[in-house]
């Protein structure tokens, strides 16, 4: 049974691989700005239906989206034009350096469904991007909308995915259409180095992201409204939620531990707007998983719970620890905290500091913003904090260990 500590009111301190040691870095100085890498200099063109003779050769000759289906190709950007394109799955499986860009994410619109047809959400279709067993694949300046179960999902195997200037609306919707759809999302990076940047992930149906990746980077970019499929999002909804990876886990010391997500959020705003889940969910999974570690930096983030973490003073590959700072956390749900930490270890140096938590207007103000559960009430490094009930200062509190 998990335990709760409350400090005083003044205070609150598909298949598996194996993969062996050393075998990732995980390091936040991967972290550079990798919208730079140049584009494969072999250019393809791509229109609704295509025009001329086909061939790819410029806007005269351009591939139809039929056609990029079956043709991709590794060392080669593909360039959309300014239309909408109904899409049905693209497939980029087992490719390297490979983008996708569009005029804008206002003028290249990839749409899952005729827009007469926008509220039969049974029709929509299944899923835009599907990048599996491929690298240094680039998403850039287009608009997705309307995709039943994602509408990027960079798979377990593939790495250094880039996405930037993406407007991602109303995927991940499927209760009402009766099936049963595991984890639908807006986006899921799987992956190591994935990096979504300068994008909106708007109306997801179930959660805005899902995260099981290594090194995974989120910046300068907005999650709005998530778990908007009733009824079946009722449990579901966060912002983004640090997942299991399904495909990947290690052996370590003859025990096989499951690979679990690792995030950076830098100037971001999340806000779940409905108060069922967290703005971030990164909380304990299971003894025969790995801690998700998540790392929040100059950022907004609301949710029914603000942000869920815990901490391993031991993570299996490379040094990164739970750290929240200079943020703004909010709490939607008068029962629950901006901030709840659970199964932290002692001894790291991720800190809670200089952040302001935000209780709903009804929250009881004699229990502390931060719920700790089944944590030792010395592992957590606070620093200063501010704490608010609605738009009621409840005081600049110093939260210690």
């Amino acid at each position: 049974m998990s335990t709760l500590l409350l400090k005083p009111l003044l205070f609150f301190t598909v298949f598996t691989v194996i993969i062996s040691a050393n075998s990732i870095n995980t390091n936040s100085s991967h972290f550079g700005d990798n919208n730079s890498v140049p584009l494969p200099t072999v250019v393809k063109y791509v229109t609704p239906y295509g025009t001329g003779n086909h061939s790819d050769s410029s806007w005269t000759n351009a591939y139809s989206i039929q056609d990029l289906k079956h043709r991709l190709a590794s060392n080669t950007t593909f360039y959309f034009a300014d239309s909408t394109f109904l899409v049905d799955s693209i497939v980029v499986n087992n490719f390297t350096n490979i983008s996708f860009i569009g005029k804008g994410k206002d003028k290249t619109i990839l749409e899952g469904i005729d827009v007469g047809n926008v509220e039969s959400i049974i029709n929509w279709s299944i899923k835009c991007f599907d990048i599996l067993n491929s690298s240094n694949t680039t998403i850039k300046d287009l608009q997705i909308r309307r995709f039943r179960r994602w509408g990027i999902r960079v798979g377990s195997t593939s790495n250094n995915f880039l996405g930037h200037n993406l407007y991602i609306d109303s995927c991940g919707w499927t209760a009402e259409t009766g099936e049963v759809m595991l984890s639908p999302c807006a986006v899921k990076l799987f992956g190591d180095f994935g990096h979504l940047g300068q994008s909106q992930i708007m109306q997801s149906g179930w959660d805005g992201m899902q995260v099981a990746g290594y090194g995974v980077l989120l910046d300068s970019s907005t999650i709005y409204w998530t778990g908007r499929d009733d009824p079946g999002a009722i449990h579901q909804g966060d912002g983004i939620h640090m997942f299991k990876n399904p495909n990947v886990s290690y052996i370590i010391d003859g025990v096989q531990i499951g690979k679990a997500g690792r995030l950076i959020g830098k100037n971001c705003v999340i806000n779940t707007v409905e108060a069922k889940k967290s703005g971030i969910e990164a909380g304990f999974i299971d003894p025969s998983v790995e801690k998700p570690l998540v790392q929040v930096y100059n950022s907004r983030i609301t949710g029914g719970k603000g942000i869920g973490i815990t901490q391993s003073a031991d993570p299996l590959y490379g040094g990164f620890y739970s750290t929240i700072e200079n943020c703004t956390i909010e709490a939607l749900d008068p029962l629950r905290r901006p901030l709840r930490i659970g199964f932290y270890d002692t001894g790291t140096p991720g800190v809670i500091n200089n952040n302001i938590l935000i209780c709903h207007p009804g929250f009881n103000p004699l229990l502390c913003p931060v719920g700790e559960y089944d944590t030792d009430p010395n592992a957590v490094n606070y620093g200063l904090n501010t704490w608010k009930i609605g738009d009621r200062m409840a005081g600049s509190i110093l939260c210690r260990s």
